[in-house]
């Protein structure tokens, strides 16, 4: 009986492999990369799982499922598929495309990573205006990012009792009300004097953002005013690019986002970066 098992078990090295000799040497590297694609694969799925149950679905939520799926079923079949590899060079050519397609992704999120991090240091207080960029709403209440983002313009605000504030976000089409009218009420709720606030209440993009808002800030203070914006740490980058883009030079105020989407946000992030370099808008 002992036998016999031996038996099997050389025979499986030798399927596995090639030779006995070979499967000795590679099985171990090959255990560990498999555990490492599964463990990472699962992890990002659970990710996409996770916020599902707490955000709307968008790029930044999606995006973990689907760079976790296929590394999850690499790892799984690992075995199988580096015998297709070698009976196949269709298959081995598909491989290869498909490693070069994480190995770019991979540099392009650190690349993109790395300028959002270092365009997050805050401006100094007393800006003539101050745009908060608006982001999603529950009902008639700020989003928990919109609400960061709300503290943060009031934290520069404490420092800066002269600056105009513009508010700036319309209406979506699964909103009840404006962005910018539940962004001043948050504002005026905490103690900013509500004449000082200004609603920009027909922007849905972060160009039209910038547009509206340098239209009020040119016939309030002129076009040579000092002008600030706030949005979360990951957008600081490309909106300050934006606004360059549509000759407002602009510093960005840096509000902290919220942790369990962090790796979505900064996902997304990188994915706009890149739309937006290939058309040309920043």
């Amino acid at each position: 009986m002992n036998g016999n098992l031996r038996l099997f078990d050389k025979w499986k090295a030798f399927c596995y492999t090639g030779s006995m000799e070979k499967a000795a040497k590679k099985r171990p590297y090959s255990v560990f990369w498999r555990i490492v694609l599964i463990i990472a694969g699962g992890l990002l799925i659970a990710d996409t799982l996770f916020v599902l149950t707490r955000c709307y679905v968008n790029l930044g939520v999606i995006m973990p499922a689907v760079i976790g799926a296929p590394l999850l079923l690499i790892g799984l079949f690992l075995p199988l598929f580096v015998k297709l590899s070698r009976k196949s060079r269709l298959f081995r050519a598909a491989a290869f495309l498909v490693s070069l397609a994480y190995l770019l992704f991979g540099v392009l999120f650190a690349v993109t990573t790395g300028l959002m991090l270092i365009s997050s240091a805050s401006p100094a207080p007393n800006a003539d205006a101050v745009i908060v960029l608006g982001s999603g709403i529950r009902g008639d209440h700020p989003s928990l990012t919109l609400k960061y983002r709300l503290d943060a313009a009031l934290d520069y605000l404490k420092e800066s009792p002269d600056s105009l504030v513009i508010v700036s976000g319309g209406q979506g089409p699964d909103e009840i009300v404006s962005e910018a009218s539940v962004m001043k009420k948050y504002l005026v709720s905490h103690g900013v004097d509500p004449d000082r606030v200004i609603e920009e209440d027909r922007s849905e993009s972060t160009q039209e953002n910038f547009e509206f808002s340098k239209a009020i800030v040119d016939e309030r203070l002129g076009s040579g005013a000092r002008v600030v914006f706030v949005t979360t740490r990951f957008h600081v980058f490309r909106a300050e690019r934006v606004a360059a883009k549509l000759g407002i030079s602009a510093e960005g105020v840096p509000a902290k986002g919220v942790w369990y989407i962090t790796l979505n946000d900064y996902l997304r992030e990188c994915a706009a970066i890149t739309a937006y370099l290939l058309r040309g808008d920043i």
